[in-house]
């Protein structure tokens, strides 16, 4: 069977839209990583094997999404000001 490609988020967590911020000011999802398997289970074994950092934050919850591209593949746009 063919491996699938997977993004791994969580909501939890804050951010700062800019460092000039006192407090978190944008309510989003944080990209985690991506990995592959034949389904999301072997995906997230394999995402938290190659990612062992994530065991010891305060998240709580992951989300698993199936993408065709990793992240670096993606094309990338820029904010003109």
């Amino acid at each position: 069977m063919k491996k699938r490609l997977f993004l791994f988020l969580t909501p939890d967590g804050v951010t700062y839209s800019s460092p000039r911020k006192i407090y978190p000011d944008v309510d989003n999802f944080q990209i985690l990583g991506d990995s592959e398997g034949i389904d999301e289970e072997e995906a997230f074994e394999s995402f938290l094997r190659e990612n062992k950092w994530v065991l010891d934050t305060d998240f709580k919850e992951i989300i698993c999404i199936e993408v065709r591209m990793k992240i670096s593949q993606g094309k990338r746009f820029v904010l003109k000001r």
